[in-house]
């Protein structure tokens, strides 16, 4: 790997930019990765709390690591934590100190865990030699958390429950603690069932007491202190029975995810996804979730506004399945809820047991350019979003023809849409074979469409024989 790659990879490490991280990395062919950069992938996977994925990762370089790889170990040992794996974190945690017994990184790891555990004897024990070692790592951990978690009083658990009841609709009972899901943490998280009202009608499972924690957000050079709560939406129809029995997985993931606020300094915000590695709950096939504005979607305008004058947000937690995040990933957030909203056969703002997988079809194809070999081609303004067949994208085939129409979406459709030109009326009628891309993606299928797309709604082109395109007229 060349020495640009990995100096523009470590600054962005530096910056924080993690998704950025992880997107080049997987744009690599695979025998251009080694174990540096599995290592390098893994921890951002884990900084993004995608600690399955990061799991699979070092295991695909298992045999690679020598035994006392301290790095190797750390990162194992991080990812199981993130995944509630304490004894495996703990074992790798001590591997890592049978290397190196003076480096700070495990002896913290094991605090964190004894900490999220409730064993104080081990925390206390831990921590000393943490101190020990790097007093000043352990303090910006643990030494002012009271102080960090800015928690709720009587007054902010009062003022949020009526705004909950003001804007949401009447609360109808606490969702129950499940069993083997103790509330973990110095301040409870606890969530509500609100009923379906004429103006929202769907029920609503909110948290309360998430928004105790401040989640941090780097915005280039500031740091902005937020707060959060989260919901979900459950058709209406449903009874209160199903929700507390079919859907207790719900209120348990919220949890789980919030908490990434509480131990990990994380910042959840709207297109922010995560993967869980795993089925979310026994009765569904979601493997990770996508947060939006919740905010948008009940009309709401006015914050929530804390005593202490922070402002408190809500967002929604969208269930994905795991080809919908990898599309994500690829395509964009805006691309991804433009498809689920086109393909899906419910609503994607309610949370089903089943709907169907936008993106299943996908994972099949291979597309005929690499994500690799992917260049900004096209400076864009407005919605860049269009359509192609496969024709151009898997069968490898130029553009034939390309027409502009009006804008499905006016920031994020463009209008253009890609043929190659010999797809039939069967082929089109089949939505299966044609897929949303961004312009550009489309600009390195065939650079030739690009001198043709500031064209106004309306046109279109066909390729002659010389290879020039031409102005037709649309039926």
């Amino acid at each position: 790997m060349d020495d640009e790659f990995m100096f523009e990879i470590d600054e962005l490490m530096n910056e924080g930019k993690f998704d950025a991280v992880i997107e080049k990395i997987r744009e690599l062919d695979e025998d251009e990765m080694n174990l540096e950069l599995s290592l390098i992938l893994a921890h951002a996977l884990s900084q993004c709390a995608e600690y399955r994925e990061a799991l699979d990762t070092l295991k695909s370089v298992e045999d690679e690591a020598i035994a006392d790889d301290m790095g190797y170990h750390l990162e194992t040992a991080g990812a199981h934590f993130g995944l509630h794996h304490y004894h495996a974190a703990i074992e790798e945690a001590r591997k890592c100190i049978e290397i190196d017994e003076t480096c700070v990184e495990p002896w913290l790891l094991l605090c964190l865990v004894y900490q999220e555990t409730g064993d104080d004897v081990r925390f206390d024990m831990v921590s000393e030699r943490a101190k020990e070692l790097d007093e000043e790592a352990w303090d910006k951990i643990f030494g002012d958390r009271k102080d960090e978690l800015a928690l709720f009083d009587t007054s902010d658990i009062s003022l949020l429950l009526d705004y909950i009841s003001n804007h949401f609709g009447e609360i109808q009972c606490m969702i129950p603690v499940l069993e083997n899901d103790e509330v973990s943490g110095p301040h409870p998280i606890n969530f509500l069932l609100v009923k379906p009202s004429s103006k929202f009608n769907y029920y609503k499972i909110i948290s309360i007491g998430l928004g105790a924690y401040k989640g941090i957000e780097n915005n280039s050079d500031e740091v902005k202190i937020h707060r959060i709560e989260m919901v979900t939406f459950l058709p209406p129809h449903l009874s209160i029975m199903e929700i507390l029995m079919d859907y207790n997985w719900v209120a348990s993931i919220m949890r789980q995810f919030g908490e990434m606020i509480q131990f990990e300094n994380s910042w959840l915000g709207p297109g922010h996804t995560i993967s869980y590695g795993d089925n979310l709950g026994d009765n569904v096939e979601y493997n990770g979730v996508i947060f939006n504005d919740a905010f948008s979607i009940c009309n709401i305008d006015e914050t929530c506004v804390l005593d202490d004058g922070d402002e408190l947000e809500f967002l929604q937690m969208i269930p994905l399945y795991e080809e919908e995040m990898l599309y994500k990933i690829q395509n964009g957030v805006a691309t991804l809820f433009k498809r689920m909203n086109e393909k899906a056969d419910k609503d994607i703002n309610f949370i089903y047991l089943e709907r169907a997988n936008t993106c299943a079809e996908i994972s099949r194809k291979k597309w005929a350019l690499p994500r690799s070999a992917m260049e900004e081609l096209l400076e864009w303004e407005g919605g860049d979003g269009c359509y192609a067949t496969d024709r151009i994208t898997v069968d490898n085939r130029k553009v034939g023809i390309m027409y502009r129409e009006k804008p499905a979406h006016p920031t994020l459709d463009s209008g253009w849409r890609f043929l190659a030109g010999d797809e039939d009326e069967k082929y089109m009628s089949n939505i299966d074979n044609m897929e949303i891309f961004r312009l550009n993606t489309i600009c390195n299928y065939d650079p030739d469409i690009i001198e043709y797309l500031d064209n106004p709604v309306g046109s279109a082109f066909y390729r002659s024989k010389n290879g020039e395109f031409k102005p037709m007229k649309m039926k």
